[in-house]
């Protein structure tokens, strides 16, 4: 996998413990992996409660639950793992 750089925004999916996609509007999938330090928000499904405004601290747990089904959110990455996953707030 390419230690890429930058901020993705689309569909996140699981594939493995810590190991996850982010698609954008044409299905372009970018693999990447989470740490200890990634900062996951969530506002809504992450989280299951989509009746607060702001996003809340989450746990890989409940990232992994949710991106089983696919969960749209803005991934920061940094060398191929991702520094920031935020819920998007519909």
């Amino acid at each position: 996998m390419k230690k890429v750089t930058g901020i993705w925004f689309g569909t996140v999916s699981y594939m493995a413990p810590g190991k996850y996609t982010v698609s954008d509007l044409q299905d372009t999938e970018q693999q990447f992996f989470t740490s200890t330090d990634t900062d996951i928000q969530g506002a809504g499904k992450i989280c299951g409660d989509a009746a607060g405004q702001a996003a809340i601290p989450r746990s890989e747990d409940e990232l992994e639950a949710a991106a089983k089904d696919g969960v749209s959110a803005t991934v920061e990455l940094k060398n191929g793992i991702a520094v920031t996953i935020d819920e998007n707030h519909n």
